[in-house]
């Protein structure tokens, strides 16, 4: 499903759902408009509210629109969902009538027509939830930045705009150094925008390298309204480095990826199609979505398990990408000889550790991994100094200081 349908899907959902309600139920004609205003009203306090906490807690801004692109998507499962209610909600209600008046008389029902709730709730277990939370998951609203590397560090950047290949327009922040040839992309992870990792500049900043700050498709300042969770945001890493090599070629004669989470799903595939990214630093990794997917739902045993392989079917559906099959163990492997880095939080209860391991274990070229200090994709804000010395000293040991422009002949 591309960007277009998919807005078109979301544009006029609500009206062709609200249309079919009124056409096939005529009890539903008789709106209460002061109701449906207040509950316009009160869902819209409702989302805003929501969406204020969040942001507080991200240190982002909620855009106006974002808060009638939820409400407008509420509106449409609402009305999805009472549709489901007044269809799937009765089926065989009659035979269940009947069921009841017997037992009432004293009479004997076959004992099928009780099982008629059970195989409807079923169905809405089956159905209609995996439906709704694969379009949650893959179909967000977007914060913006709530700071920047000027207000942060007092740091100077460039603001760009990049295109990608499929149509979508990127939003970034290119911060320059001085002389510097080599340049290091940061790939933030899933709900995050480049605001929120601008914390990884710290320490970046003043060791010889530019950095790249970009929001994903679906995130931030860039188009979009579909996350896939790295499967086609490696379009997004790749159409970065090919505005380094077209407008800052001088400036990144070596390139760097580093990706958190969702973004090092979408390096490590980036990295495998396109050999101009000379390594990889992945933070807070997982090997592959249905892996991933399954570590969690184990905890429900059966029904979890069973469930979430519907929930990845309607994500694959619904977005065009296949969550069953990309492995970014596969594409480590693919890399040949370019050196890696994994970082993994010793407290991170999202990503499992055996993942890090195990991309280590299938990493062909020169690897490392560090297990440090720290949450989820936050070591580089529990342990600064240390996640500071394990990537600088990788890359110098990998590539040689870094040396910029000019220094060259000073040195010999």
């Amino acid at each position: 499903m591309n960007y277009s349908s998919g807005l078109l899907i979301f544009l006029f959902a609500p009206i062709l759902l609200g249309s079919f309600l009124l056409w096939r139920f005529p009890g539903c004609r008789r709106v209460r408009y002061k109701s449906l205003v207040v509950y316009v009203i009160i869902m819209t306090l409702l989302i805003w509210g929501a969406l204020i906490i969040v942001a507080q807690i991200a240190r982002a801004k909620v855009p106006a629109v974002e808060v009638i692109i939820v409400l407008w998507f509420t509106i449409g499962w609402r009305l999805a969902w009472t549709i489901w209610v007044r269809t799937v909600g009765r089926l065989g209600q009659k035979w269940v009538r009947w069921g009841r008046m017997r037992r009432r008389g004293g009479l004997r029902a076959p004992f099928i027509i009780r099982l008629i709730p059970i195989c409807r709730a079923t169905l809405t277990v089956i159905i209609f939830i995996p439906l709704f939370l694969s379009t949650v998951l893959t179909h967000r609203c977007k914060l913006t930045d709530g700071q920047d590397p000027q207000s942060i560090f007092n740091m100077k950047y460039e603001s760009i705009r990049i295109r990608t290949n499929d149509g979508l327009t990127l939003d970034g922040w290119f911060i320059g150094e001085e002389n510097a040839e080599r340049t290091i992309i940061i790939c933030h992870g899933a709900g995050a925008n480049k605001g929120n990792f601008v914390w990884f500049l710290g320490p970046l900043a003043y060791k010889g390298y530019n950095v790249v700050f970009f929001d994903f498709r679906a995130h931030g300042g860039s188009s979009g309204r579909t996350t896939t969770y790295g499967i086609h945001e490696k379009t997004d890493v790749i159409a970065v480095v090919n505005w380094l090599k077209r407008e800052r070629s001088d400036q990144s004669r070596l390139i760097i990826g580093l990706g958190s989470s969702l973004g090092s799903m979408a390096l490590i595939l980036a990295a495998a199609e396109d050999p101009r990214i000379d390594a990889v630093i992945l933070d807070s990794p997982f090997a592959s979505h249905g892996e991933l997917a399954m570590h969690h739902a184990r905890r429900l045993p059966i029904i979890g398990p069973f469930l979430t392989n519907i929930l990845l079917a309607a994500m694959s559906v619904q977005t065009g990408a296949n969550f069953f099959t990309v492995s970014a163990e596969k594409a480590i492997s693919e890399i040949g000889l370019r050196p890696v880095l994994i970082i993994h939080g010793q407290d991170d209860f999202v990503m499992p550790k055996s993942h890090s391991r195990r991309l280590y274990d299938a990493a062909k070229g020169p690897h490392e991994i560090w297990f440090g200090p720290g949450p989820h994709s936050n070591i580089v804000t529990t342990d600064p100094d240390g996640y500071t010395k394990h990537l600088f000293d990788f890359l110098n040991i990998h590539f040689g200081p870094a040396y910029k422009r000019g220094q060259h002949q000073d040195q010999n």
